[in-house]
């Protein structure tokens, strides 16, 4: 029950952000500490002051495996400059998503939520699903569905949060 309400919580804030054109609300990221595919732990928090593209998929996900060369070729462009890609697996089978890589690779961090925990505390009701996170750890955009991250519109996102200080 704990952890419904927090989800409900967490998606209620995250809502607020990405209603919010302006830039004024500062709604923290959730913080969360999960596996990669090799099985290390990865937190969020280790990336503070950081620009973090987080990006929420599922191997079965058809937009999800379109969206995977817009966000290599931006993490490629950009990670010289700082920016973090973390790449969110919600599949129940790390090895699954092992195999899908092998086919369709990531160029940045990939980690595995098999049982949905961080996934409920960002809300996630659609896939992809991704969020730009601010150096300081709030979430500056929310996005839902396939995005094209290598167009202008989405690049000049990403710059404004690489050259926030």
């Amino acid at each position: 029950m704990f952890i419904l309400i927090s989800a409900v919580i967490s998606f209620a804030a995250l809502e607020m952000t990405a209603t919010a054109s302006d830039g004024s609300a500062d709604v923290q990221a959730p913080g969360f500490t999960l596996k990669d595919i090799s099985g290390k732990e990865v937190s969020l928090s280790s990336f503070k002051g950081k620009p973090v593209l987080l990006n929420f998929w599922a191997t079965w996900c058809g937009y999800c495996r379109k969206e995977r060369p817009h966000l290599n070729s931006v993490y490629n462009e950009f990670k010289d400059k700082g920016l973090i890609v973390l790449s969110v697996s919600t599949d129940q089978s790390v090895d699954k998503v092992k195999n899908y890589l092998k086919k369709i690779p990531a160029d940045f961090i990939v980690l595995s939520d098999s049982d949905g925990r961080v996934a409920a505390m960002y809300g996630i009701r659609g896939f992809p699903s991704s969020f730009l996170i601010d150096r300081n750890g709030n979430v500056a955009n929310r996005f839902v569905g396939f995005r094209e991250w290598t167009n202008a519109a989405s690049k000049q996102l990403i710059k404004s949060l690489i050259v926030k200080e």
